[in-house]
């Protein structure tokens, strides 16, 4: 790899300036969208998530605006202290420069860390204090009760960001059983005050859950567990998706690296920590996909660890001199990848198939606005018209895109007060239909009486929506379809719909 031949500082720089290309010329694809819209709506957490998604994307947008790049500013800082913490990590591991440098181009050559720079989601934060959390506890194994402190802060952050980062007290547990130096510790009072911070950090979460009934709690298992059904479906999509995630030749080379760690774990410390933080949510998630539908982003935290090991064994285990022809295709493979990240803006270009399409709306929002227009003209009542969509992520795409028209435009929508295109735009909870945290914000029967504009991306395969709508109002009527291009290309058709007198909730389903 000769691109190893440049300093740590140039190939930092490097990672920098490609994942901030990323986010300013990826589109904004949905649920980015969705977690902006939590931003509109500050608060301790929210129904399907906790808080620091939110956070980040607030502290973007404050600076930089609504925009890519303010939703996804503290991702990409995110992403870059992934690498930096990593970096650390191997350097108090002893790995040589060649291998800290692997790591940073780790950072473009498999999916799941590139994309913890630039998708403004809660995997970005929680890999990050993940990554902290595991460098704080490796260094306070000296005694250092600010290295304890600072392991609390983290891990109350990740859990902030996911609430998987719960599996760090797996790993810190596992640690302490099996490394005699952390093991230590517990005669003085760095992991108890350790544990004391993570819990006052995460005490928002615990908060917001306590006055609304426990239900994201709630949410995240048992109303999992409700639709558990024991096959191979979903392993099977699970475990072979992971390939993609990670990158083929990364997952391969995971098979020696583990066998190399559990070699070695009696006499080095390093494959204790390795195998703590990066074997126990995986397997879990496996376990979990016999019986439930399990996300195969859902595992990047753990990939932090496991590749960190993946550069550990390539540096020491000889690999390298014993099979110089693997490792040259491997490297190959990498480089293809990396070869490969200009051609990602090009998504916009791809019809929109099955979820909501990540191009178009700032079109559509033009129309939906037009047709609002003509409401206000017929009946004269300033904010006497809402907005829809059939799911919460359209209805994200069409909310940020009217904020940002009227910001253009140099125009507000009033309602009660609120400057705020997410107290206007509405989801499936209008069809009476859970929507999410979407529930907790304007409620449908607020609406009643009042004419809408209902927006429907690919209305073809969508036609019983329309039914489901229409029994919602007085009467609805389609004004227009909105054929969205890029570049000629056809990516999708939007129906706009002018709906009258809403019926409100209890009068459906």
């Amino acid at each position: 790899m000769r691109v190893l031949g440049l300093s740590q500082g140039r190939l930092y720089g490097l990672l920098a300036a490609v994942t901030a290309g990323l986010c300013a010329f990826m589109p904004v694809f949905s649920q980015e969208a969705y977690y902006w819209t939590y931003a509109q709506h500050p608060d301790l957490s929210y129904f399907d998530h906790p808080p620091m998604v939110a956070w980040l994307i607030w502290l973007g947008g404050t600076v930089f605006g609504d925009g890519a790049i303010g939703i996804r500013f503290g991702t990409w800082l995110c992403g870059l202290g992934t690498t930096w913490f990593g970096m650390l990590l191997l350097r108090d591991f002893a790995v040589d420069d060649r291998g800290q440098r692997l790591w940073i181009l780790l950072g473009l050559a498999s999916p799941v860390l590139l994309m913890t720079h630039f998708l403004a989601n809660p995997d970005p934060p929680l890999v990050c204090f993940w990554t902290l959390t595991m460098l704080a506890l490796w260094r306070a194994r000296s005694g250092s009760l600010r290295w304890w402190l600072v392991a609390g802060v983290a891990a109350g952050a990740a859990l902030l960001s996911k609430y998987s980062g719960a599996f760090l007290a797996v790993g810190g547990g596992v640690g302490l059983l099996a490394d005699p130096a952390l093991r230590r510790q517990l005669r003085r009072p760095g992991p108890y005050l350790g544990v004391a911070v993570a819990a006052i950090v995460f005490l928002p979460v615990v908060v917001w859950n306590a006055m609304h009934d426990f239900e994201s709690f709630r949410f995240q298992t048992s109303h999992r567990l409700e639709r558990a059904e024991l096959g191979g479906r979903w392993l099977a999509e699970f475990a072979l998706g992971q390939f993609g995630v990670l990158h083929p030749a990364l997952m391969l080379l995971l098979v020696p690296t583990l066998w190399w760690l559990a070699q070695r774990w009696r006499r080095d410390t390093r494959a204790v920590w390795l195998l703590a933080f990066g074997l126990p949510l995986p397997l879990y998630l496996l376990a979990n996909s016999l019986w439930i539908q399990v996300k195969i982003n859902w595992v990047a935290p753990a990939y932090v660890p496991l590749l960190l090991a993946v550069v550990v064994a390539w540096r020491e285990s000889g690999f390298v001199v014993r099979y110089p022809r693997l490792h040259r295709l491997a490297a190959s493979s990498l480089w293809i990848a990396i070869a490969g990240i200009p051609l990602a803006p090009a998504i916009r270009l791809m019809p929109a198939g099955r979820g909501s399409s990540c191009v178009g709306w700032e079109q559509v929002a033009d129309r939906a606005e037009y047709w609002e227009d003509e409401i206000d003209v017929v009946d004269g009542v300033e904010g006497n018209v809402f907005f829809f969509a059939a799911d919460y992520k359209d209805a994200a795409q069409l909310g940020r895109s009217l904020a940002m028209l009227w910001e253009s435009e140099g125009e507000h929508e009033v309602v009660t007060g609120v400057l705020d295109s997410g107290e206007v735009t509405m989801a499936q909870n209008v069809m009476s239909r859970p929507a999410l945290q979407y529930d907790h914000w304007t409620q449908p029967s607020s609406r009643g009486g009042q004419d809408a504009i209902f927006v429907l991306p690919r209305p073809q395969d969508r036609v019983e929506i329309v039914d489901e709508v229409r029994s919602c109002f007085d009467h609805i009527d389609r004004k227009e379809r909105v054929s969205v291009r890029q570049l000629g290309i056809h990516v999708m058709d939007v129906d706009i719909f002018v709906c009258q007198g809403y019926l409100g909730p209890r009068r459906h389903g």
